[in-house]
């Protein structure tokens, strides 16, 4: 996607030959800083409010009906309360930018979603396979709980050193998926202590949670 920005110089070969940049390109630091001046600007310009707390969180109000757009570098999410505003508003980007409307979401960001007329379920099993098969744990035993009950871990400073990488890879992604799984979130507390050194025994209790996983 390319965006408007200030325009820049490029120095080519011995020659020193100067290209006038008027767009930033991809891979370009200065590429998500510009794209996102734009967006904001533009979100301004149709009297969007920003969320104080989290900057990439649009709102708009009008006459009790609320649309709400969430933006993740250059995929938009969008809801609301008025199919009117829904529909003004992507008339709106897709004048403004070159977009594509696809639709209900039904995959964003590893979270899966299911919407019926009574109801929307998110699950991550997609993210989940792919984590099992990114650590070799496809194949393995399930067990149906993610902790052995009265488990105590410690810092172990006699025990066997594991990758601390790996660990930290597992860990991460155990918290990612705690996003629509809150039955993981104490096991992966536990172990997430032990990331700077991790032994044996705390592997062993990360192996159990990608098992129950």
């Amino acid at each position: 996607m390319f965006v408007q920005q200030p325009e820049g110089f490029i120095k080519k070969g011995r020659e020193n030959q100067v290209y006038r940049l008027k767009k930033a390109l991809y891979d370009l630091k200065q590429a998500p800083r510009a794209w996102y001046s734009k967006i904001e600007a533009y979100f301004a310009k149709e009297y969007f409010d920003r969320c104080p707390s989290e900057h990439t969180l649009f709102i708009k109000r009008i006459h009790g009906n609320i649309l709400i757009v969430s933006l993740y570098v250059d995929d938009i999410i969008f809801t609301g309360n008025s199919s009117q505003m829904c529909e003004d508003f992507k008339k709106s980007m897709q004048l403004e930018f070159d977009m594509t409307d696809l639709g209900r979401m039904r995959y964003f960001l590893g979270i899966e979603v299911i919407q019926s007329v009574v109801r929307i379920f998110i699950c991550q099993r997609r993210c989940a396979r792919e984590m099992l098969a990114r650590f070799n744990m496809t194949e393995c035993n399930s067990v149906r709980n993610p902790i052995v009950p009265g488990t105590i871990l410690f810092k172990d400073d006699e025990g066997t050193s594991v990758d601390a990488t790996k660990f930290k890879q597992v860990v991460g992604s155990l918290m990612y998926l705690t996003v629509t799984r809150p039955d993981l979130m104490f096991g992966v507390s536990l172990i997430s202590r032990y990331m700077a050194t991790p032994k044996a025994s705390h592997w062993a209790a990360t192996k159990r949670i990608l098992r129950y996983v």
